[in-house]
């Protein structure tokens, strides 16, 4: 495995934990842009259409509904620039599909809010849909690009044993109304543990990307001409992971090369690694 451009880091390291309350199944997480101080998150299959932010160790900062939007199996969020207008928007994903058999998926492009704390309130959303090129599918990784805005997302393999993702994308600015096909971008496999990728986050400078998978973290280094697939199609650096119950979330924290990781349940502990850049 790949040890030249790695950042060097420490031990995972407990930070905090999510709120007491409705946030119980963590399955996404991304930071603040324009609340550099704070995390979205969302739970799993089964919640309303809505996210929380709390802050970097766990203090409940707001709820929010997502106006419009549904939530059939919500997996991934990610942070880019939104499709028009400007400014920062969190994409949510309804990317999760167990069984395989929904045609369609979404993503809703939420305008990350002006302002934290309060009442619970709702925010209006571009509904984006779009389905795969080969039939139907399972992802819970939800990349998007910081500069370019273009999405990328990764699937689930069946099972624990060893098997290879599909990396597809989604172009920048994709039109909301008829659902837009996906484009194959390649693969991608575990080099060790659970080969199944259950998040991931591109960092904020577009140096590189995390994935995760139920036991482990891999760094893939990116330059600034490659898109995150190609980023994928590299060797990747192994990172320091934390114990984590049922693990899939995962987020760089702003201004470094620190990143922090969840798992499910009420109270889950939240784990912050500190590294330094390659």
């Amino acid at each position: 495995m790949r040890t030249s451009g790695c950042p060097r880091c420490g031990a995972a390291a407990r930070v905090g934990a999510l709120p007491r309350g409705d946030l119980d199944e963590c399955s996404g997480v991304v930071a603040g842009g324009a609340h550099r101080d704070a995390l979205y998150l969302h739970n799993d299959s089964g919640d309303r259409p809505r996210f929380f932010a709390i802050g970097l160790g766990g203090a409940l900062r707001g709820e929010f509904q997502v106006a419009g939007a549904t939530a059939v199996d919500w997996e991934g969020v990610g942070r880019g620039p939104c499709g028009a207008g400007g400014g920062s928007c969190l994409f949510f994903g309804d990317i999760g599909d167990n069984d395989r058999e929904r045609g369609r998926y979404a993503l809703y492009e939420v305008k990350e809010p002006d302002a934290l704390g309060g009442a619970p309130r709702a925010l209006a959303a571009r509904a984006i849909p779009f389905a795969y090129p080969d039939g139907s599918d399972n992802a819970e990784a939800l990349l998007v690009h910081p500069v370019t805005g273009a999405i990328t997302m990764v699937t689930k393999v069946k099972g624990k044993k060893k098997g290879t993702a599909r990396v597809y994308e989604l172009p920048a600015g994709p039109a909301a109304a008829a659902p837009t096909t996906l484009a194959r971008a390649g693969s991608v496999a575990a080099p060790v543990g659970s080969p199944r990728f259950t998040g991931g986050d591109v960092h904020p400078e577009g140096v590189g990307v995390l994935l995760r998978t139920y036991t482990h973290v891999f760094f893939y280094p990116m330059t600034p001409d490659q898109t995150v697939a190609q980023a994928l199609a590299g060797a990747p650096c192994e990172m320091p992971a934390a114990d984590e119950d049922q693990g899939e979330a995962i987020a760089w924290v702003p201004g470094g090369w620190d990143y922090v990781t969840i798992g499910e349940g009420r109270e889950a502990p939240i784990h912050r690694v500190s590294c330094e850049a390659p």
